[in-house]
């Protein structure tokens, strides 16, 4: 349930200052106010509420009462979220029509860094978003979670996905799934939360999801970073049909998909070397 120490940051998140966003919260606890009754709710000076609630009025997240003295009422969550929208979605499409004339292209660097965990989730779900043909993805139940629905959407647009965790992923319908089924709290005690991405065998995503500010991660559009990353979940995956023998899944077809060429080359030349002396 939320409560009003939810709404401050969220409202601070979408450009209103921390008095703009402590005033409109006091407004919607109680209705219609003073300006005095807001600044000891929201804990606001006297000298500075009236000039907060009249930005407030200005962008339409308040409404001003007229009479003696003035009192004002908050515009309903549902009409500000609305007209919030609609101008996010006006200056997107400005800032757009303005990028296209600019014909600004700067170069993607091959790799570059993210800090804090909401970013690292943002560019998974990015990597994710970008994918055409296939994602590999290992991490751990609560980022798999909460990247499920992308996940989800990916599978619909026919990319093939590959799974891998040591706890118990929650359901992936047509995804290749591996898992050990392992208890996450159980893990917790000795490992920490890691996350891999691999885009079309070509973007990766390599990071911590601590759930911190700490937490950071490197995101890379090297092919080579990308292929071994690859193979890194592939390994995982055959050490889990080697340590479980009475599975009878076979994992040989998700390795040619997931390594491409790179393991029927392998397979040829090993084949064709001489047996070995006696």
């Amino acid at each position: 349930m939320s409560t009003a120490d939810d709404v401050v940051p969220a409202l601070t998140a979408l450009g209103f200052s921390l008095n703009e966003s402590r005033a409109y919260t006091a407004l919607l606890q109680e209705n219609p106010a003073t300006g005095y009754e807001v600044g000891v709710r929201a804990q606001i000076p006297r000298s500075a509420v009236y000039g907060v609630l009249r930005r407030l009025v200005k962008v339409g997240a308040a409404r001003s009462i007229a009479g003696t003295p003035e009192r004002f009422a908050p515009s309903p969550a549902e009409e500000l979220l609305a007209l919030l929208r609609k101008r996010f979605d006006t200056q997107a499409t400005q800032l757009e029509g303005a990028l296209q004339t600019l014909d600004a292209r700067p170069a993607a660097p091959d790799a570059f860094s993210v800090h804090g965990y909401p970013r690292v989730l943002e560019e998974a779900e990015r990597l994710i978003r970008s994918a055409t043909e296939q994602l590999v993805v290992s991490g751990w139940p609560r980022e798999i979670e909460v990247l499920s629905a992308e996940l989800r959407r990916a599978v619909k647009r026919k990319v093939y996905l590959v799974v891998f965790s040591h706890a118990e992923l929650p359901s992936l319908p047509g995804a290749e799934v591996f898992t050990y089924g392992l208890a996450e709290s159980a893990l917790e005690a000795f490992w920490k939360h890691r996350l891999v991405v691999i885009a079309d065998d070509q973007r990766t995503l390599i990071g911590a999801a601590e759930q911190g500010r700490d937490d950071n991660a490197v995101v890379s559009e090297t092919k080579a970073i990308a292929e071994i990353a690859t193979s890194q979940v592939a390994l995982d995956i055959t050490l889990l049909s080697q340590r479980d023998p009475e599975s009878s899944r076979d994992v040989q077809a998700v390795m040619a998909r997931m390594l491409g060429d790179r393991v029927g080359r392998l397979d040829s030349l090993l084949s064709s070397q001489p047996p070995p002396p006696p």
